[in-house]
């Protein structure tokens, strides 16, 4: 869906468990492209004859190239969906300096280079990238076609200050971008052959080629009602998505698929990958019940008219919820929702009720209640470049998740800038980029996580505070790695001035799709996860136990409860009013055996953030009484050793604000820790054996 209003003239950490090579993951989807197009010459062979004269074979390419894959026959294909935006989600309070306590300078994307994979090349010479040479790199053929839904992708993450006037030379807006002085490469989404290769690369296997950090993906799959109009804009047709039955008709919505397991794979595999995808313009979309256009249904053999006895299936989300479609609901992907610009206080949020959830917006969850979109942002009329040929620098206003999801796209760019600023340079990576967008959000909509949302509002400076909170040792915000059966936790001390909140997050391995019959993919509630982990918050004076947020699969709209979570890797867990220097223990354990991705047992690496605390509680067992470890000296100018301890225990070093400095694997009986770049002062070396923590402070002179 685009809404066309006005034409105007104007702490990285590589994780572990990565079992495939980029290589073997481009070679997985080579052999899913072949596939999908030996079926896709069935398909043709059966809707367009033998014969076609050459605008009908124009037509079967261009379906080829955007083909995404097959559900029992039926072919879907990949298609585009569509300064106040800054203010509302406070990203420009990090484009000047002096907004964030702890920031030095300003932060608008410098030295970051995002990947756009979208339905044509950004036009590089479009103004909006004019303010330095060389910020747009189209990676695809220079015979592709330039697109003006690429360019205003583009200009979203980091199109420079344009004022934008209409006909009677009145301001109307600002298309400014997050990330002004950021580059940019750009693919199309569609299969094609990139310069100096001789085969063709689907977007699959141009993510492994590209092997992006940060990477915008603003297309998807409508797997419900999908209209269609002809060059005068007027509608013609509904086709419905979904695969007829006997008389029964099911909707692949809320599906996870193919597509999904793609993403997963590759992000899994690639832990540095963040992938922004939007959700979905499919909202409502869908004839009503008096509509006389022409209404049909897919099938293997192409479109088929309803009959006057059929029963049409309900408008998508009908009842509020379920219409992402496949693609968009992947695990360790982020994915956003739209909603309208706030219009009150200066543009800026002050509460829940401020965001208002777009007509259009494709909603959750999926099938399995996993919470899907992940974050919401404005991308309700937004102005964004438009082009569609060599020579053009025009400007457009419109609607779409397409214009949401790069807003956060650029978000998650400033924040990587900050956290390089401070962390040695140091990256976010997928989990971790997930955790701090989502501990970061700002409430909206029902309290917790919702189909319409997900966990929130984005909230750009939040999430910079936190950062800082980091960087001063006030925020926990760490990767650890946990191993089926133990349990990982960390004691704290509430600050009692806000709520205790915990959020973790974890690439989980890809789930594989087996349905052996159509009615498997409708309303799936079978978990799609491969990794179960288990976050809980326990009083230690009272030993309450508290539960994280999910959402009902059965009924979403209804506000979340807090619960076993056995569907979502993301799980967070608030207490709202924790009793002032209490003591809580945060525990991360996990469910049945921990696999990677060729399901064999390893561990699990998972991001975690901890904020309303005052202090890391640590522990000081007495060495004498664990088993004959021994971490010794207690006063050093560089090494201490840790003796005695079985073989495959890890450890880690702290300084007394309860940061982490070193950690590593004990693979020998005298295990060397060196403590020699440190300051002097009292430091805690701890050591995990599987079945105890055993703690020692430690003096370096």
């Amino acid at each position: 869906m685009k809404k066309h209003l006005l034409l105007v003239s104007i702490l990285s950490i590589t994780l572990i468990n990565a079992q495939k090579s980029n290589d073997e993951i481009i070679r997985e989807f080579e052999q899913q492209k072949v596939a999908n197009n030996k079926q896709f010459d069935a398909y043709v062979a059966k809707v367009y004859g033998k014969y076609s004269n050459a605008s009908t074979q124009k037509e079967i390419d261009s379906l080829r190239s955007r083909l995404a894959g097959f559900n029992f026959g039926v072919p879907y294909f990949l298609q585009e969906q569509d300064t106040r935006q800054l203010q509302n989600s406070n990203s420009d309070l990090l484009n000047t300096s002096g907004n964030i306590t702890g920031l030095t300078g300003s932060f608008n994307g410098e030295g970051i280079k995002f990947t756009v994979f979208d339905g044509g090349r950004i036009y590089e010479a479009h103004s909006a990238f004019s303010n330095a040479i060389g910020r747009i790199t189209n990676k695809e053929d220079s015979s592709q076609d330039y697109s003006a839904h690429s360019t205003g992708v583009g200009s979203f993450i980091g199109g420079r200050d344009t004022p934008l006037y209409n006909s009677s030379n009145t301001l109307v807006g600002n298309a400014r971008g997050v990330a002004i002085n950021s580059t940019m490469d750009s693919y199309m989404f569609d299969t094609t052959v990139l310069p100096g290769n001789t085969a063709s690369s689907n977007v699959f296997q141009k993510i492994a080629l590209a092997q992006p950090n940060i990477s915008n993906h603003s297309y998807g799959v409508n797997s419900g009602w999908t209209e269609t109009y002809d060059a005068n804009g007027t509608l013609t047709s509904y086709v419905y998505k979904g695969y007829k039955s006997g008389s029964t008709f099911y909707d692949y919505q809320g599906t996870y698929n193919t597509n999904d397991y793609n993403y997963d794979l590759l992000v899994y595999n690639n832990p540095s990958y963040i992938v922004v995808k939007s959700s979905g313009n499919y909202f409502n979309m869908g004839p009503g019940t008096n509509s006389t256009v022409p209404k049909y249904y897919s099938s293997a053999n192409g479109n088929v008219l309803f009959t006057a006895n059929d029963a049409l299936p309900p408008k998508n989300c009908s009842q509020g919820y379920d219409c992402i479609g496949t693609g968009s609901l992947a695990k360790n992907i982020i994915v956003v929702g739209a909603t309208d610009i706030i219009t009150t206080n200066n543009f800026r949020y002050t509460n829940a009720s401020d965001v208002v959830h777009s007509s259009y917006s494709s909603a959750g969850p999926r099938d399995d209640g996993g919470i899907k979109p992940d974050i919401s942002t404005v991308g309700t009329n937004v102005y964004y470049a438009a082009t569609t040929a060599a020579g053009s620098n025009s400007w457009a206003g419109g609607s779409g998740t397409s214009f949401s999801a790069p807003v956060v796209t650029g978000i998650i760019g400033l924040w990587t800038q900050i956290n390089k600023q401070l962390f040695n340079n140091a990256l976010l990576n997928a989990s971790s980029a997930k955790v701090l967008t989502i501990h970061s959000a700002s409430e909206a909509g029902n309290v917790g996580p919702d189909p319409w949302f997900g966990w929130g509002f984005i909230n750009a400076k939040k999430g910079a505070e936190l950062l800082v909170g980091k960087s001063n040792n006030t925020v926990i915000f760490t990767d650890e790695t946990l191993t089926s059966g133990v349990k990982n936790s960390k004691t704290v001390k509430a600050s009692g001035s806000e709520p205790l909140k915990v959020t973790i997050s974890w690439l989980d391995p890809k789930y594989t799709p087996n349905y052996q019959f159509v009615s498997d993919v409708y309303n799936n509630r079978i978990s799609k996860l491969v990794n179960d982990i288990d976050l809980r918050i326990i009083d230690t004076t009272n030993n309450t136990v508290y539960y994280p947020w999910k959402l009902n699969a059965n009924s979403p709209l209804t506000p979340a409860t807090k619960a076993d979570n056995t569907v979502d890797n993301v799980e967070q867990v608030v207490i709202d009013a924790p009793v002032a220097g209490r003591n809580y223990r945060i525990e991360v354990t996990n469910k049945g055996t921990l696999v990677n991705d060729s399901n064999a047992a390893a561990p699990q690496n998972y991001s975690i953030m901890v904020t309303g605390y005052s202090q890391q509680v640590l522990g000081t067992v007495d060495v004498s009484k664990d088993g004959g470890i021994i971490i010794a000296p207690t006063m050093t100018k560089d090494f201490v050793k840790v003796l005695k301890a079985p073989k495959k225990s890890t450890f880690n070093v702290y300084d007394l604000s309860g940061k982490k400095l070193q950690s590593g694997s004990i693979n020998s009986d005298e295990e060397s820790i060196n403590l020699a770049s440190y300051t002097k002062g009292i430091y805690i070396v701890e050591v995990k054996t599987g079945t105890n923590v055993i703690s020692k402070k430690v003096i370096k002179e």
